[in-house]
Protein backbone atom coordinates (compact mmCIF):
# COMPACT_ATOMS: atom_id res chain seq x y z
CA UNK A 1 0.00 0.00 0.00
CA UNK A 2 1.40 3.38 -0.99
CA UNK A 3 2.10 5.81 1.82
CA UNK A 4 1.87 8.81 -0.55
CA UNK A 5 -1.00 11.09 0.46
CA UNK A 6 -3.18 12.86 -2.16
CA UNK A 7 -1.55 16.13 -1.17
CA UNK A 8 1.90 14.66 -1.74
CA UNK A 9 0.81 13.28 -5.10
CA UNK A 10 -0.54 16.65 -6.15
CA UNK A 11 2.70 18.28 -5.05
CA UNK A 12 4.69 15.79 -7.12
CA UNK A 13 2.58 16.52 -10.17
CA UNK A 14 2.71 20.29 -9.73
CA UNK A 15 6.14 20.87 -11.32
CA UNK A 16 4.94 19.15 -14.50
CA UNK A 17 2.18 21.74 -14.79
CA UNK A 18 4.63 24.64 -14.63
CA UNK A 19 6.87 25.84 -17.49
CA UNK A 20 10.37 24.42 -17.47
CA UNK A 21 13.19 26.53 -15.97
CA UNK A 22 14.61 26.84 -19.48
CA UNK A 23 11.33 28.26 -20.81
CA UNK A 24 11.03 30.67 -17.87
CA UNK A 25 14.61 31.82 -18.30
CA UNK A 26 14.39 32.44 -22.05
CA UNK A 27 11.00 34.16 -21.63
CA UNK A 28 12.45 36.51 -19.03
CA UNK A 29 15.51 37.24 -21.16
CA UNK A 30 13.18 37.90 -24.10
CA UNK A 31 11.08 40.39 -22.13
CA UNK A 32 14.20 42.24 -21.00
CA UNK A 33 15.86 42.43 -24.42
CA UNK A 34 12.67 43.35 -26.29
CA UNK A 35 11.91 46.04 -23.68
CA UNK A 36 15.43 47.42 -24.11
CA UNK A 37 14.94 47.50 -27.87
CA UNK A 38 11.74 49.53 -27.43
CA UNK A 39 13.43 51.81 -24.88
CA UNK A 40 16.23 52.58 -27.33
CA UNK A 41 13.85 53.16 -30.22
CA UNK A 42 15.29 54.18 -33.58
CA UNK A 43 18.66 55.15 -32.12
CA UNK A 44 20.79 53.61 -34.86
CA UNK A 45 21.11 56.17 -37.70
CA UNK A 46 21.79 53.40 -40.22
CA UNK A 47 18.20 52.25 -39.75
CA UNK A 48 17.02 55.02 -42.06
CA UNK A 49 19.11 54.14 -45.09
CA UNK A 50 18.40 50.45 -44.53
CA UNK A 51 14.65 51.10 -44.71
CA UNK A 52 15.04 53.46 -47.67
CA UNK A 53 17.06 50.79 -49.49
CA UNK A 54 14.37 48.20 -48.77
CA UNK A 55 11.73 50.57 -50.13
CA UNK A 56 13.80 51.20 -53.25
CA UNK A 57 14.07 47.44 -53.88
CA UNK A 58 10.35 46.88 -53.21
CA UNK A 59 9.17 49.70 -55.48
CA UNK A 60 11.57 49.13 -58.37
CA UNK A 61 11.88 45.35 -58.21
CA UNK A 62 15.60 45.87 -58.73
CA UNK A 63 18.55 45.36 -56.37
CA UNK A 64 20.95 48.27 -56.97
CA UNK A 65 24.56 47.50 -57.72
CA UNK A 66 25.67 51.14 -57.77
CA UNK A 67 25.15 53.91 -55.25
CA UNK A 68 21.88 55.88 -55.62
CA UNK A 69 22.01 57.97 -52.43
CA UNK A 70 25.15 60.16 -52.55
CA UNK A 71 26.53 62.77 -54.93
CA UNK A 72 30.15 61.79 -54.24
CA UNK A 73 29.91 58.07 -55.10
CA UNK A 74 26.85 58.07 -57.36
CA UNK A 75 26.93 55.43 -60.08
CA UNK A 76 29.93 53.65 -58.58
CA UNK A 77 29.89 50.07 -57.25
CA UNK A 78 27.91 49.26 -54.12
CA UNK A 79 27.83 45.67 -52.81
CA UNK A 80 24.39 45.35 -51.23
CA UNK A 81 25.28 42.51 -48.89
CA UNK A 82 22.14 42.73 -46.71
CA UNK A 83 19.46 43.45 -49.30
CA UNK A 84 17.09 40.73 -48.10
CA UNK A 85 17.17 41.95 -44.49
CA UNK A 86 16.51 45.50 -45.70
CA UNK A 87 13.58 44.35 -47.80
CA UNK A 88 12.09 42.47 -44.84
CA UNK A 89 12.66 45.47 -42.58
CA UNK A 90 10.85 47.74 -45.03
CA UNK A 91 7.93 45.31 -45.38
CA UNK A 92 7.60 45.18 -41.60
CA UNK A 93 7.72 48.96 -41.20
CA UNK A 94 5.45 49.72 -44.15
CA UNK A 95 2.96 46.94 -43.52
CA UNK A 96 2.83 46.65 -39.74
CA UNK A 97 4.50 49.78 -38.39
CA UNK A 98 7.73 50.64 -36.64
CA UNK A 99 6.48 49.14 -33.37
CA UNK A 100 6.04 45.65 -34.83
CA UNK A 101 9.37 45.92 -36.64
CA UNK A 102 10.99 46.85 -33.32
CA UNK A 103 9.40 43.85 -31.63
CA UNK A 104 10.52 41.47 -34.39
CA UNK A 105 14.12 42.68 -34.35
CA UNK A 106 14.05 42.81 -30.56
CA UNK A 107 13.18 39.11 -30.53
CA UNK A 108 16.26 38.16 -32.56
CA UNK A 109 18.62 38.37 -29.58
CA UNK A 110 16.48 36.19 -27.25
CA UNK A 111 15.90 33.79 -30.14
CA UNK A 112 19.67 33.43 -30.37
CA UNK A 113 19.81 32.69 -26.64
CA UNK A 114 16.98 30.16 -27.07
CA UNK A 115 18.80 28.31 -29.86
CA UNK A 116 22.03 28.07 -27.86
CA UNK A 117 20.34 27.22 -24.55
CA UNK A 118 18.11 24.53 -26.06
CA UNK A 119 21.02 22.91 -27.88
CA UNK A 120 23.23 22.91 -24.81
CA UNK A 121 20.42 21.50 -22.66
CA UNK A 122 19.86 18.64 -25.11
CA UNK A 123 23.58 17.91 -25.01
CA UNK A 124 23.35 17.49 -21.24
CA UNK A 125 24.46 20.82 -19.79
CA UNK A 126 22.87 21.72 -16.47
CA UNK A 127 20.33 24.53 -16.18
CA UNK A 128 22.48 26.43 -13.70
CA UNK A 129 25.42 26.46 -16.13
CA UNK A 130 23.14 27.48 -19.00
CA UNK A 131 21.60 30.30 -17.00
CA UNK A 132 25.01 31.58 -15.90
CA UNK A 133 26.58 31.47 -19.36
CA UNK A 134 23.57 32.70 -21.35
CA UNK A 135 22.85 35.51 -18.87
CA UNK A 136 26.39 36.77 -19.36
CA UNK A 137 26.04 36.49 -23.14
CA UNK A 138 22.75 38.38 -23.01
CA UNK A 139 24.41 41.15 -21.01
CA UNK A 140 26.94 41.57 -23.81
CA UNK A 141 24.07 41.97 -26.30
CA UNK A 142 22.27 44.71 -24.32
CA UNK A 143 24.03 47.75 -25.89
CA UNK A 144 23.58 46.35 -29.41
CA UNK A 145 19.91 45.35 -29.66
CA UNK A 146 18.22 47.61 -32.20
CA UNK A 147 16.56 47.67 -35.61
CA UNK A 148 19.61 46.63 -37.59
CA UNK A 149 20.22 43.79 -40.08
CA UNK A 150 23.42 42.83 -38.28
CA UNK A 151 21.28 41.23 -35.56
CA UNK A 152 20.14 38.60 -38.07
CA UNK A 153 23.69 37.25 -38.18
CA UNK A 154 23.68 36.67 -34.41
CA UNK A 155 20.77 34.27 -34.81
CA UNK A 156 22.24 32.59 -37.89
CA UNK A 157 25.61 32.14 -36.16
CA UNK A 158 23.88 30.62 -33.14
CA UNK A 159 21.96 28.32 -35.46
CA UNK A 160 25.17 27.30 -37.21
CA UNK A 161 26.80 26.32 -33.91
CA UNK A 162 23.68 24.32 -33.01
CA UNK A 163 23.79 22.48 -36.35
CA UNK A 164 27.48 21.62 -36.02
CA UNK A 165 27.07 20.40 -32.45
CA UNK A 166 24.18 18.14 -33.48
CA UNK A 167 25.76 16.60 -36.60
CA UNK A 168 25.68 12.82 -36.44
CA UNK A 169 27.99 10.49 -38.39
CA UNK A 170 25.12 8.00 -38.66
CA UNK A 171 23.26 10.58 -40.74
CA UNK A 172 26.11 12.39 -42.50
CA UNK A 173 23.96 13.79 -45.31
CA UNK A 174 22.48 16.26 -42.84
CA UNK A 175 25.72 18.22 -43.15
CA UNK A 176 24.53 19.33 -46.58
CA UNK A 177 21.79 21.43 -44.98
CA UNK A 178 24.55 23.99 -44.44
CA UNK A 179 24.59 24.79 -48.16
CA UNK A 180 21.09 26.35 -48.43
CA UNK A 181 21.68 27.82 -44.97
CA UNK A 182 24.58 29.85 -46.35
CA UNK A 183 22.68 30.84 -49.47
CA UNK A 184 20.13 32.48 -47.18
CA UNK A 185 22.77 33.99 -44.89
CA UNK A 186 24.76 35.51 -47.75
CA UNK A 187 21.68 37.44 -48.88
CA UNK A 188 20.68 38.52 -45.37
CA UNK A 189 23.95 39.94 -44.07
CA UNK A 190 27.67 40.08 -44.81
CA UNK A 191 28.72 38.45 -41.55
CA UNK A 192 28.34 35.11 -43.31
CA UNK A 193 32.13 35.36 -43.52
CA UNK A 194 32.35 34.62 -39.78
CA UNK A 195 30.07 31.61 -40.20
CA UNK A 196 32.12 30.32 -43.12
CA UNK A 197 35.22 30.63 -40.97
CA UNK A 198 33.55 28.48 -38.29
CA UNK A 199 32.69 25.83 -40.91
CA UNK A 200 36.29 25.78 -42.15
CA UNK A 201 37.51 25.47 -38.56
CA UNK A 202 35.12 22.57 -37.94
CA UNK A 203 36.29 20.92 -41.18
CA UNK A 204 39.95 21.13 -40.16
CA UNK A 205 39.22 19.52 -36.80
CA UNK A 206 37.18 16.88 -38.63
CA UNK A 207 40.04 16.05 -40.96
CA UNK A 208 42.33 15.62 -37.94
CA UNK A 209 39.87 13.24 -36.30
CA UNK A 210 38.67 15.62 -33.59
CA UNK A 211 34.91 15.92 -34.27
CA UNK A 212 31.99 13.49 -34.32
CA UNK A 213 31.94 13.78 -38.12
CA UNK A 214 35.52 12.56 -38.57
CA UNK A 215 34.44 9.03 -39.67
CA UNK A 216 32.35 10.72 -42.38
CA UNK A 217 34.79 13.45 -43.33
CA UNK A 218 33.99 13.38 -47.09
CA UNK A 219 30.46 14.57 -46.30
CA UNK A 220 31.80 17.44 -44.23
CA UNK A 221 34.32 18.33 -46.92
CA UNK A 222 31.55 18.42 -49.52
CA UNK A 223 29.38 20.55 -47.23
CA UNK A 224 32.20 23.04 -46.65
CA UNK A 225 32.92 23.34 -50.38
CA UNK A 226 29.19 23.77 -50.98
CA UNK A 227 29.07 26.58 -48.39
CA UNK A 228 31.91 28.36 -50.19
CA UNK A 229 29.95 28.22 -53.43
CA UNK A 230 26.67 29.11 -51.70
CA UNK A 231 27.87 32.54 -50.58
CA UNK A 232 28.30 33.45 -54.26
CA UNK A 233 24.58 32.98 -54.91
CA UNK A 234 23.80 36.65 -54.38
CA UNK A 235 23.02 39.61 -56.67
CA UNK A 236 26.75 40.43 -56.61
CA UNK A 237 27.65 36.95 -57.88
CA UNK A 238 31.16 35.56 -57.39
CA UNK A 239 32.61 39.04 -56.87
CA UNK A 240 30.50 39.37 -53.72
CA UNK A 241 32.83 37.01 -51.91
CA UNK A 242 35.43 39.79 -51.95
CA UNK A 243 33.19 42.16 -50.00
CA UNK A 244 34.20 40.90 -46.51
CA UNK A 245 37.75 42.09 -47.22
CA UNK A 246 36.42 45.66 -46.99
CA UNK A 247 34.24 44.76 -44.04
CA UNK A 248 37.10 43.29 -42.03
CA UNK A 249 39.48 46.10 -43.00
CA UNK A 250 37.40 49.29 -42.87
CA UNK A 251 40.36 51.58 -43.55
CA UNK A 252 42.21 54.17 -41.51
CA UNK A 253 39.33 56.67 -41.55
CA UNK A 254 36.84 54.16 -40.19
CA UNK A 255 39.19 53.01 -37.44
CA UNK A 256 39.89 56.60 -36.42
CA UNK A 257 36.40 58.08 -36.62
CA UNK A 258 33.73 55.39 -36.16
CA UNK A 259 33.37 54.22 -32.59
CA UNK A 260 32.04 50.75 -33.39
CA UNK A 261 35.17 49.99 -35.42
CA UNK A 262 37.42 50.81 -32.47
CA UNK A 263 38.52 48.58 -29.60
CA UNK A 264 36.23 48.59 -26.54
CA UNK A 265 37.00 51.00 -23.73
CA UNK A 266 36.44 49.04 -20.53
CA UNK A 267 36.06 52.27 -18.55
CA UNK A 268 32.66 52.51 -20.27
CA UNK A 269 29.93 50.50 -18.52
CA UNK A 270 28.52 49.50 -21.91
CA UNK A 271 31.44 47.07 -22.28
CA UNK A 272 31.53 45.62 -18.77
CA UNK A 273 29.45 42.67 -19.90
CA UNK A 274 32.06 41.81 -22.50
CA UNK A 275 34.84 42.19 -19.93
CA UNK A 276 32.97 39.86 -17.58
CA UNK A 277 32.60 37.35 -20.43
CA UNK A 278 36.35 37.43 -21.07
CA UNK A 279 37.12 36.86 -17.39
CA UNK A 280 34.57 34.03 -17.20
CA UNK A 281 36.06 32.34 -20.28
CA UNK A 282 39.53 32.63 -18.74
CA UNK A 283 38.26 31.03 -15.52
CA UNK A 284 36.03 28.25 -16.81
CA UNK A 285 35.76 28.26 -20.60
CA UNK A 286 36.91 25.37 -22.74
CA UNK A 287 36.59 22.54 -20.23
CA UNK A 288 34.84 19.48 -21.72
CA UNK A 289 34.33 21.50 -24.89
CA UNK A 290 35.03 20.36 -28.46
CA UNK A 291 38.33 21.82 -29.61
CA UNK A 292 36.86 23.59 -32.61
CA UNK A 293 34.29 25.32 -30.41
CA UNK A 294 36.90 26.41 -27.87
CA UNK A 295 39.04 27.89 -30.62
CA UNK A 296 36.00 29.57 -32.23
CA UNK A 297 35.20 31.20 -28.89
CA UNK A 298 38.73 32.49 -28.50
CA UNK A 299 38.71 33.88 -32.05
CA UNK A 300 35.40 35.58 -31.25
CA UNK A 301 36.92 37.19 -28.14
CA UNK A 302 39.85 38.42 -30.26
CA UNK A 303 37.42 39.92 -32.81
CA UNK A 304 35.51 41.65 -30.02
CA UNK A 305 38.72 43.11 -28.61
CA UNK A 306 39.66 44.40 -32.06
CA UNK A 307 36.30 46.07 -32.78
CA UNK A 308 33.28 46.97 -30.65
CA UNK A 309 30.80 45.86 -33.30
CA UNK A 310 32.11 42.30 -32.98
CA UNK A 311 31.21 41.95 -29.29
CA UNK A 312 27.84 40.25 -30.01
CA UNK A 313 29.60 37.81 -32.35
CA UNK A 314 32.12 37.09 -29.60
CA UNK A 315 29.26 36.38 -27.18
CA UNK A 316 27.55 33.92 -29.53
CA UNK A 317 30.80 32.08 -30.25
CA UNK A 318 32.01 31.99 -26.63
CA UNK A 319 28.84 31.21 -24.65
CA UNK A 320 28.68 27.48 -25.58
CA UNK A 321 32.28 26.99 -24.47
CA UNK A 322 31.58 28.90 -21.26
CA UNK A 323 28.45 26.88 -20.44
CA UNK A 324 30.24 23.57 -21.02
CA UNK A 325 33.18 24.75 -18.91
CA UNK A 326 30.98 25.84 -16.01
CA UNK A 327 29.07 22.58 -16.18
CA UNK A 328 32.29 20.56 -16.05
CA UNK A 329 33.57 22.49 -13.03
CA UNK A 330 30.29 21.83 -11.23
CA UNK A 331 30.50 18.12 -12.10
CA UNK A 332 34.06 17.86 -10.78
CA UNK A 333 33.05 19.42 -7.48
CA UNK A 334 30.12 17.04 -7.12
CA UNK A 335 32.39 14.03 -7.68
CA UNK A 336 34.81 15.18 -4.99
CA UNK A 337 32.12 15.45 -2.32
CA UNK A 338 30.54 12.64 -0.25
CA UNK A 339 26.92 11.71 -0.86
CA UNK A 340 25.48 13.80 1.97
CA UNK A 341 27.48 16.87 0.99
CA UNK A 342 26.57 16.30 -2.63
CA UNK A 343 22.86 16.17 -1.75
CA UNK A 344 23.24 19.38 0.20
CA UNK A 345 25.10 20.92 -2.73
CA UNK A 346 22.33 19.92 -5.12
CA UNK A 347 19.77 21.49 -2.81
CA UNK A 348 21.82 24.70 -2.66
CA UNK A 349 22.15 24.59 -6.44
CA UNK A 350 18.40 24.35 -6.83
CA UNK A 351 17.96 27.28 -4.45
CA UNK A 352 20.47 29.33 -6.44
CA UNK A 353 18.66 28.39 -9.65
CA UNK A 354 15.33 29.49 -8.17
CA UNK A 355 16.89 32.73 -6.94
CA UNK A 356 18.49 33.50 -10.31
CA UNK A 357 15.22 32.82 -12.11
CA UNK A 358 13.35 35.01 -9.64
CA UNK A 359 15.80 37.89 -10.13
CA UNK A 360 15.73 37.59 -13.91
CA UNK A 361 11.92 37.41 -14.00
CA UNK A 362 11.67 40.38 -11.62
CA UNK A 363 14.02 42.34 -13.86
CA UNK A 364 11.89 41.39 -16.84
CA UNK A 365 8.82 42.70 -15.03
CA UNK A 366 10.62 45.94 -14.18
CA UNK A 367 11.51 46.54 -17.80
CA UNK A 368 7.86 46.19 -18.79
CA UNK A 369 6.84 48.81 -16.19
CA UNK A 370 9.60 51.39 -16.45
CA UNK A 371 9.15 53.71 -19.47
CA UNK A 372 12.91 54.01 -19.92
CA UNK A 373 15.60 51.71 -18.62
CA UNK A 374 17.71 53.20 -15.82
CA UNK A 375 20.83 51.84 -17.48
CA UNK A 376 22.62 54.60 -19.37
CA UNK A 377 23.86 52.00 -21.83
CA UNK A 378 20.24 51.45 -22.86
CA UNK A 379 18.65 54.90 -22.91
CA UNK A 380 19.33 56.73 -26.20
CA UNK A 381 19.75 60.51 -26.50
CA UNK A 382 16.42 62.26 -26.86
CA UNK A 383 15.48 62.87 -30.51
CA UNK A 384 19.04 62.69 -31.89
CA UNK A 385 18.18 63.69 -35.48
CA UNK A 386 18.06 67.19 -37.04
CA UNK A 387 14.39 67.02 -38.05
CA UNK A 388 13.68 70.77 -38.01
CA UNK A 389 16.82 71.66 -39.92
CA UNK A 390 15.92 69.14 -42.64
CA UNK A 391 12.39 70.60 -42.77
CA UNK A 392 13.93 73.98 -43.55
CA UNK A 393 16.33 72.46 -46.08
CA UNK A 394 13.49 70.70 -47.91
CA UNK A 395 11.63 74.00 -48.29
CA UNK A 396 14.75 75.78 -49.50
CA UNK A 397 16.01 73.25 -52.06
CA UNK A 398 14.45 69.76 -52.22
CA UNK A 399 17.12 68.41 -54.61
CA UNK A 400 20.03 69.72 -52.56
CA UNK A 401 23.51 68.24 -52.38
CA UNK A 402 24.16 68.32 -48.64
CA UNK A 403 27.25 67.54 -46.60
CA UNK A 404 25.73 66.29 -43.34
CA UNK A 405 27.29 64.92 -40.17
CA UNK A 406 28.36 61.33 -40.86
CA UNK A 407 25.95 59.87 -38.30
CA UNK A 408 23.06 61.88 -39.78
CA UNK A 409 23.62 60.80 -43.37
CA UNK A 410 21.15 57.90 -43.24
CA UNK A 411 18.43 60.07 -41.70
CA UNK A 412 18.95 62.79 -44.33
CA UNK A 413 18.76 60.17 -47.10
CA UNK A 414 15.37 59.01 -45.82
CA UNK A 415 14.08 62.60 -45.89
CA UNK A 416 15.40 64.01 -49.17
CA UNK A 417 16.04 61.08 -51.51
CA UNK A 418 12.57 61.11 -53.11
CA UNK A 419 12.85 64.82 -53.92
CA UNK A 420 16.25 64.39 -55.58
CA UNK A 421 18.44 65.36 -52.64
CA UNK A 422 21.72 63.55 -52.12
CA UNK A 423 24.32 63.31 -49.34
CA UNK A 424 28.10 63.60 -49.23
CA UNK A 425 28.60 60.52 -47.02
CA UNK A 426 26.51 58.33 -44.73
CA UNK A 427 26.87 55.19 -42.63
CA UNK A 428 28.03 53.02 -45.54
CA UNK A 429 31.66 53.46 -44.60
CA UNK A 430 32.61 50.22 -46.37
CA UNK A 431 31.47 51.67 -49.73
CA UNK A 432 33.10 55.10 -49.89
CA UNK A 433 36.74 55.56 -50.83
CA UNK A 434 39.22 56.69 -48.22
CA UNK A 435 39.76 59.89 -50.22
CA UNK A 436 36.09 60.90 -49.99
CA UNK A 437 35.98 60.14 -46.26
CA UNK A 438 39.19 62.09 -45.63
CA UNK A 439 37.86 65.03 -47.66
CA UNK A 440 34.69 64.95 -45.56
CA UNK A 441 36.82 65.25 -42.42
CA UNK A 442 38.89 68.08 -43.95
CA UNK A 443 35.78 70.15 -44.62
CA UNK A 444 34.20 69.34 -41.27
CA UNK A 445 37.33 70.20 -39.31
CA UNK A 446 38.40 73.15 -41.52
CA UNK A 447 41.75 71.61 -42.41
CA UNK A 448 43.73 72.09 -45.60
CA UNK A 449 42.06 73.79 -48.56
CA UNK A 450 38.55 72.92 -47.40
CA UNK A 451 36.90 75.63 -49.51
CA UNK A 452 38.29 74.14 -52.72
CA UNK A 453 36.94 70.75 -51.67
CA UNK A 454 33.40 72.13 -51.32
CA UNK A 455 33.74 73.54 -54.85
CA UNK A 456 35.20 70.31 -56.19
CA UNK A 457 32.28 68.22 -54.97
CA UNK A 458 29.61 70.82 -55.56
CA UNK A 459 28.43 71.01 -51.96
CA UNK A 460 25.31 73.20 -51.72
CA UNK A 461 24.49 72.86 -48.02
CA UNK A 462 26.12 71.69 -44.81
CA UNK A 463 24.39 70.29 -41.73
CA UNK A 464 26.35 69.76 -38.51
CA UNK A 465 25.98 69.88 -34.72
CA UNK A 466 26.79 73.29 -33.18
CA UNK A 467 30.08 72.07 -31.71
CA UNK A 468 31.66 71.23 -35.10
CA UNK A 469 34.42 73.59 -36.21
CA UNK A 470 32.99 74.46 -39.64
CA UNK A 471 29.81 76.00 -38.19
CA UNK A 472 31.59 78.13 -35.59
CA UNK A 473 32.49 80.88 -38.03
CA UNK A 474 34.80 79.62 -40.80
CA UNK A 475 31.94 78.86 -43.21
CA UNK A 476 30.15 82.19 -42.75
CA UNK A 477 33.49 84.00 -43.07
CA UNK A 478 33.93 82.23 -46.41
CA UNK A 479 30.55 83.48 -47.68
CA UNK A 480 28.18 80.71 -46.57
CA UNK A 481 24.90 81.74 -44.96
CA UNK A 482 23.29 80.31 -41.88
CA UNK A 483 19.86 78.98 -42.76
CA UNK A 484 18.84 77.50 -39.44
CA UNK A 485 20.24 76.92 -35.96
CA UNK A 486 18.99 75.23 -32.80
CA UNK A 487 20.59 73.37 -29.90
CA UNK A 488 20.99 70.24 -32.03
CA UNK A 489 21.99 71.38 -35.50
CA UNK A 490 23.22 74.20 -37.72
CA UNK A 491 22.28 74.46 -41.39
CA UNK A 492 24.56 76.38 -43.78
CA UNK A 493 23.80 77.08 -47.45
CA UNK A 494 26.10 78.23 -50.24
CA UNK A 495 23.42 80.18 -52.14
CA UNK A 496 22.24 82.85 -49.72
CA UNK A 497 19.24 83.67 -51.92
CA UNK A 498 17.71 80.36 -50.72
CA UNK A 499 17.04 82.00 -47.36
CA UNK A 500 13.99 83.70 -48.86
CA UNK A 501 12.36 80.27 -49.21
CA UNK A 502 12.46 79.43 -45.48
Amino acid sequence: MSDQTPAAGAEARLPRLLPSPLALFVFAIGVILVSITFAKGVSDPDYFWHVTTGRLIATTGHIPSTDPFSFTWVGRPWTLHEWLSELVLYWLVAGLGTGIATAVFGLIAPATVLVLATTLRRLGSSMLAIIAGCSLGSLVLVPFVTLRPQAVSWLLLGGLIAILLRLNPRRPAWALVLIPYFVLWANLHGLWVIGLGVVVLYLLFTLFGRTQMSPQWPWMLGAAIGCGLAVMVTPAGPTGILYPLRYIRPGNWGLANIQEWQSPNFHDAAHWGFLALILAIAAAGGRRTPGWLTLAGLVGIALGLASIRNEPIAAVLAVPSLVMGIDERMRERRLRRPARAMARSLQVGRRILELVLAVVIAAAGAFTILPVSPLHVVAPPEDPYPARAVDVLERMKPDVHVLAEYGWGGYVISRIYDSGGRVFVDGRNDMYSEQILNDYSSIRDVSGDWMSLTEKYGVQAMLFPPYVTIVKGPATSAGWCEGYRDSRSVLLVKDCSLLTRR
